[in-house]
């Protein structure tokens, strides 16, 4: 078993208030573009380094420039702008609308310099995410292209692009991030086609799913072409842990849950990875949060790491 995290790291803490302050006199204009970019790449080490701390085995660069998952997309893409501010599904966090305007096209080097950065400051196993083409498509506005098909799988070219680019730059393995395809199993069929898109790039997926559960998807998604997929079993009630056998990928199980600040208990989480366990072999299995940590304060999203990182050596026989 190996754990990892998943989407953003909280940006801020009590402690490291370097970034909101810049971001403050970027806004004013009392900060230019390089002197962001700067405290952006201290933020980004200072969380790969609390990561690695933490002792998650398989991290990310914290996301740190994310504004939200479509942002990096939507502002680097010809064809796309930003518009206005939305709900991101049912939290109480907003994104940026994109708003599609004419043909969606990148050089596919959009994240190629941060994870260059990042890969030079893990001392682990680093990975890197894209945003789903589900999420992405059905989240926009869409002034060009005829339908949600269409739609989704322009998109879908375009971030097979940044994957490419991904796996140039030496990632070995990308998160897809793609709520919308639990929250719209409907549209099953069109992000199945968009995926096989994605894989065609060349490098390993893992298929992040969060928000809302995947049993209606469950066998379905054994056909999906990546080497992992990633459940939430804590976000609402769900039967998956009863049926992890029928997926063939590495399962990602999404056991602390990353929307609410009561820290887990050691028993409980080992309780979920002992019921995975009865399903899955051990070197099948990794463990997360149910999405990224943005939502939390810093000081219990450690907490939670921890009780994380702690469980998964209770559950495998190792001294934490």
């Amino acid at each position: 078993m190996k754990t990892t995290v998943i989407g953003a790291y909280p940006k801020i803490s009590d402690e490291h208030q370097d970034l909101r302050r810049a971001l403050h006199r970027h806004d004013r204009g009392e900060l230019d573009a390089d002197g962001l970019a700067g405290v952006l790449n201290e933020s980004t080490r200072w969380a790969i380094g609390e990561l690695d701390w933490v002792g998650v085995d398989v991290i990310n660069d914290g996301q740190v420039r994310w504004d939200d998952m479509l942002a990096p997309f939507a502002r680097a893409w010809e064809g796309c702008d930003r518009g206005p501010l939305e709900r991101f599904y049912d939290n109480n966090t907003y994104f940026r609308q994109p708003v599609i305007s004419g043909p969606i096209t990148t050089d596919g080097k959009t994240l190629v310099r941060d994870f260059e950065f990042a890969r030079g400051i893990a001392r682990g196993q680093l990975k890197a995410a894209v945003c789903g083409p589900l999420t992405f498509a059905t989240l926009a506005e869409d002034r060009h292209y005829r339908s949600l098909e269409d739609r989704t799988l322009a998109v879908a070219d375009a971030i097979a692009a940044e994957i490419r680019g991904l796996g140039a730059a030496g990632a070995t393995l990308v998160d897809v991030e793609e709520p919308a395809l639990v929250a719209h199993p409907e549209h099953f069929a069109i992000a199945r086609a968009a995926m096989e898109r994605l894989a065609a790039a060349g490098v390993p997926l893992a298929l992040q799913t969060s928000f809302f559960p995947a049993d209606p998807l469950l066998d379905a998604l054994a056909a999906f072409p990546v080497a992992q997929i990633g459940v939430d079993v804590r976000s609402r009630e769900t039967h998956v842990l009863d049926k992890l056998n029928t997926l063939r990928q590495t399962v990602v199980l999404g056991i602390v849950d990353a929307r609410n600040t009561r820290v887990e208990t050691e028993r409980e989480l080992v309780g979920l990875i002992e019921a995975a366990l009865k399903r899955i072999p051990a070197e099948y299995l990794w463990l997360a949060p149910t999405t990224g940590l943005e939502y939390l304060p810093h000081d219990v999203a450690v907490q939670k790491l921890r009780a994380l990182v702690t469980a998964a050596h209770a559950a495998g026989g190792v001294k934490a």
